[in-house]
């Protein structure tokens, strides 16, 4: 499998997929496949908290399946809302901001986290979890800030640039209220991040895109 981010501002994502190698996306992020490739709808988790966490975050219940069926490479071309940022996860969990899962070379369970954390951070009390093993594709807006925290290291971020929290708890976030955050134009709180863990940035704002619910 050969995977490749194309463009500037606004990426897409090209993927040759070798015979019998297997893709998958969000609803909608196909723009071109050569003849060959096969494509279905894969349930995406299961029970009813998943369908009603669904219904509430606006997720799909679905993700989109693709795969070489035919004897010769093929390839799939997936596109983002603005740039893609990629994430390689070794069956770790990754929260991010609703709607921002694009692809990915394996299938994730992706489902709604309920989080008073992020509520009370301004990220929105439901937000996306990613869980699996393989590269995940995120959506992002402009060229992606990447922070890679040490144990103990603490930062304080305005929570409508986050695109997603890797190897990062509940517990290592804290909301930071203050009204010179408000006067100083940031909103009234920051969200501050204590490692170890990585933070992923958009210099665009994702929240743009993908507004809170609750």
């Amino acid at each position: 499998m050969n995977c490749k981010l194309v463009g500037q501002f606004v990426q897409h994502l090209e993927v040759t997929l070798d015979p019998g190698e297997h893709f998958y996306s969000e609803r909608g992020a196909v723009i071109y496949m050569d003849a060959g490739i096969q494509m279905d709808s894969t349930f995406n988790g299961s029970g009813l908290g998943r369908i009603l966490g669904a219904k509430l975050s606006g997720e799909s219940l679905f993700i989109l399946h693709v795969y070489n069926g035919s004897p010769m490479p093929k390839k799939v071309v997936f596109g983002s809302k603005f740039g893609l940022v990629p994430v390689k996860m070794n069956g770790e969990t990754m929260v991010c901001h609703r709607g921002a899962y694009v692809a990915s070379n394996n299938k994730m369970d992706v489902t709604t986290k309920l989080s008073i954390t992020g509520f009370t951070g301004g990220m929105g009390l439901l937000l996306q979890k990613i869980t699996g093993h393989g590269t995940v594709f995120l959506d992002t807006i402009g060229t992606p800030i990447t922070i890679n925290l040490e144990p103990g290291r603490t930062i304080e971020v305005d929570e409508d640039h986050i695109i997603a929290l890797h190897r990062i708890s509940d517990a290592q976030m804290q909301a930071n209220w203050s009204l010179r955050n408000l006067f100083g134009g940031e909103g009234v709180s920051m969200l501050k991040i204590t490692g170890p863990g990585t933070v992923y940035l958009s210099p665009g704002k994702p929240s743009a895109m993908f507004p809170p619910v609750g």
